[in-house]
C-alpha cells in the first residue's frame, strides 16, 4: 500500500507552518506578560495622578479658607492633604521611567516651595493676628498663583503620561494584537486544511490496515502475526480455538520460546522464522499435529508483511483440511441414526415391556380374591418391580440416545424431563433458569445444545463435589447465553479434557463459542449461540 508523496510534501509544509506559527504565538504569549505589567504600571500612574490632583486641590482650597477665616480645622485639612500630595509625588518618582523622572522632580520642588510659603509666611502671619487687609489680599493672591502653577504643572505631567501611554498602546499593543490575529488566522487555516490533506493521504492506508485487522480478528481461518523480531503480536479467535491456547499466554512471546511452552505448536510456528529471514512466502504447507488426543490436518500459508518496502513481520494463516469439514454432516447423520434407534427401542422393546407389566398387573388383580400368598406372590411382585425398573431405565437410555421430547415440546421441556432423572440418579439438585421458554433457535441446533448441557452435567458428576447446579438461559441482543454453574468449589487446577473438547467441537458446528473456568462457587461453562434468522419459537 503506497502513500502519495506529493500529498505527503504538502502535509509537511502545513506542519511547518503550524510549528512556526505556534512558536511565534508562544513567544508573543510570554512577551505579553511584561506588556501586561507595563499596562498595569500606566493604570497605577493614572490613578496616582488623579489622587494627586485631588490632594493638591483640597490642599490649596483649605489654605485659602484658613487665610480667610483663620480657623484651625482648615489648617488641619491642609496639613493632611499636603502630606498626601508629597507621598503621592514620591511614589510617582519611584515608579517613573527615565523620560518623565525630571517632570515629577519639578513637581516635587514646586510642592515643597508651596509648603515652605505656607510654613514661613501664611501660618506666622495668621497666628500673629497682626495683619492688615492688604496682607490678606497678598496672601490670597500668592496662594492663587501657587495653586495655578501646581495645577498647570500637574496637568502638563499628566498629559505627557497620557501621550506616552497612547504611543506605547498604538506602537506595541495594537501592533502585537494585529500580529497575533494574523498568526491565529494562519494557524487556524493550516489546522483546518491539514486534517483534510492527512485524511486524503492516510485514509487508504489506515482503512487498509483497519479492515485487515478486522478481517484477521473475525476470519474463520486461524491467523498469528509476529513482528520483525519474531515476537507474537496478534492471535485471532479462530487460532485460539484451533490451537487450544489463550492469547494472553502466547502474546509477546518469541517464536523460539514456543517449543518449550507449547510443543504441539512447534511445527506450525517454526516456518515463520524462515519467512522473516528470507522475506519469501510459503504456501499450502501441510501439517498434522496432535491436540487433546486427536490429530488435526492443516494447510498453512506463511506470508511476509511489508510496510513502505520494509519488513514489519510475518503472518501464518491455517486452514483445516477437507477431512475435518465433514463433521457437521457426520454429526447430523449420527443424530438421525440415534433417533432411529430410539424409536425402534420405543416401538418394539418398549411395547413388549409395557405388555408384560400390564399382564402382571392383570394377574395380580385377578387373583386378589384368591388370596395368593407365599413365594408365588413375592415372585410376581418382584417380577413386576424389575419390569418397572427396566422400563424406567429403558426410557433413560432412549433419552440419552435421542431426547424425543425436543421434537415435541422443545429444548427447555426436554431438559426438565432429563433433569428429573439426573437428580434421582446423582442426588444433585438442578435449577433451570430462563426468561422465556420460547427460544428462537433452529431445531437442528437444539439437539447440539442439549448434548452440550448433557455433557456438562456428566462432567459435574465425574469431577465436582457439587450438590447444586444452575442452568441459566439469557438472551442478549442476537445471542443466547447459556451458563452451567455448579457449587463444587475451586479445589485443584483446571485441565481441559476430551469431554470439554467435545463440547467445543459441538459449539463450533452451530457458530457458537464456549468457555470454561472456575469462580468463587465452583466450575462454570458458558455457551454463547447466535439466534439465527429463521429460528423457530419452541415452547
Amino acid at each position: 500500500m503506497s502513500i502519495d508523496k506529493k500529498l505527503l510534501n504538502i502535509i509537511l509544509v502545513f506542519l511547518l507552518i503550524v510549528i512556526i506559527s505556534s512558536g511565534i504565538l508562544f513567544k508573543n504569549f510570554f512577551t505579553s506578560f511584561s506588556q501586561v505589567g507595563e499596562l498595569e504600571k500606566y493604570y497605577y500612574n493614572f490613578n496616582s495622578y488623579n489622587d494627586l490632583s485631588s490632594d493638591i486641590l483640597l490642599m490649596t482650597i483649605n489654605l485659602q479658607d484658613y487665610i480667610s477665616y483663620s480657623e484651625g480645622e482648615y489648617l488641619d485639612i491642609y496639613f493632611k492633604h499636603s502630606s498626601l500630595a508629597i507621598k503621592k509625588e514620591l511614589e510617582l518618582l519611584n515608579s517613573a521611567s527615565l523620560d518623565n523622572k525630571q517632570e515629577i522632580l519639578d513637581m516635587i520642588e514646586m510642592t515643597k516651595s508651596y509648603i515652605s510659603f505656607v510654613d514661613k509666611e501664611v501660618i506666622p502671619v495668621i497666628k500673629s493676628n497682626e495683619y492688615s487687609t492688604e496682607d490678606l489680599k497678598s496672601l490670597h493672591l500668592r496662594n492663587k498663583v501657587f495653586s495655578q502653577e501646581l495645577t498647570e504643572k500637574l496637568r502638563a505631567t499628566t498629559s505627557a503620561n497620557h501621550i506616552r501611554f497612547d504611543h506605547y498602546f498604538q506602537g506595541t499593543i495594537i501592533k502585537m494584537n494585529g500580529n497575533i490575529m494574523l498568526l491565529l488566522v494562519i494557524l487556524l487555516s493550516a489546522l483546518i486544511i491539514l486534517p483534510w490533506f492527512m485524511f486524503k493521504t492516510f485514509h487508504p492506508f489506515l482503512s487498509h490496515c483497519f479492515y485487515l485487522d478486522k478481517l484477521a480478528h473475525y476470519n474463520k481461518f486461524a491467523s498469528i502475526f509476529v513482528d520483525n523480531k519474531g515476537y507474537i503480536k496478534h492471535i485471532n479467535n479462530s487460532a485460539k480455538e484451533l490451537f487450544g491456547i489463550l492469547p494472553s499466554s502466547i502474546q509477546d512471546r518469541n517464536i523460539q520460546d514456543i517449543p518449550g511452552l507449547f510443543p504441539h505448536l512447534q511445527s506450525i510456528t517454526q516456518p515463520l522464522l524462515q519467512v522473516l529471514l528470507q522475506d519469501k512466502e510459503i504456501s499450502k504447507y501441510r501439517i498434522s499435529y496432535a491436540l487433546d488426543g486427536r490429530n488435526i490436518d492443516l494447510s498453512v500459508d506463511y506470508s511476509p508483511i511489508m510496510i513502505l518496502n520494509k519488513s514489519a513481520g510475518a503472518m501464518l494463516v491455517a486452514v483445516v483440511t477437507d477431512t475435518q469439514k465433514d463433521k457437521p454432516l457426520l454429526l447430523d447423520t449420527l443424530e438421525k441414526e440415534r433417533k432411529r434407534i430410539s424409536i425402534e427401542i420405543h416401538d418394539w422393546i418398549g411395547r413388549y415391556m409395557s405388555t408384560i407389566i400390564h399382564s402382571l398387573d392383570y394377574i395380580l388383580r385377578l387373583n386378589k380374591n384368591a388370596n395368593i400368598k407365599g413365594e408365588l406372590l413375592d415372585s410376581l411382585l418382584d417380577l413386576r418391580s424389575h419390569c418397572q425398573t427396566a422400563a424406567i431405565e429403558m426410557r433413560g437410555i432412549m433419552n440419552d440416545i435421542h431426547p424425543y421430547l425436543i421434537d415435541k415440546v422443545g429444548l427447555i421441556s426436554a431438559l426438565e424431563s432429563y433433569v428429573l432423572t439426573f437428580e434421582k440418579l446423582n442426588k444433585i439438585k438442578v435449577y433451570i433458569l430462563y426468561q422465556d421458554r420460547a427460544l428462537r433457535i433452529k431445531k437442528k441446533d437444539e439437539i447440539i445444545i442439549y448434548r452440550i448441557i448433557q455433557e456438562g452435567l456428566s462432567n459435574i458428576t465425574k469431577h465436582a463435589k457439587a450438590t447444586e447446579v444452575d442452568i441459566s438461559f439469557t438472551v442478549l441482543n442476537d445471542l443466547l447465553k447459556i451458563e452451567i454453574q455448579d457449587n463444587g468449589g475451586t479445589d485443584g487446577d483446571f485441565v481441559a479434557g476430551k469431554g470439554l473438547w467435545g463440547m467445543k467441537e459441538r459449539a463450533s458446528l452451530i457458530g457458537g463459542e464456549i468457555s470454561f473456568g472456575q469462580n468463587d462457587s465452583g466450575f462454570c461453562v458458558t455457551l454463547t449461540v447466535p439466534i439465527m434468522p429463521g429460528g423457530q419459537l419452541n415452547e
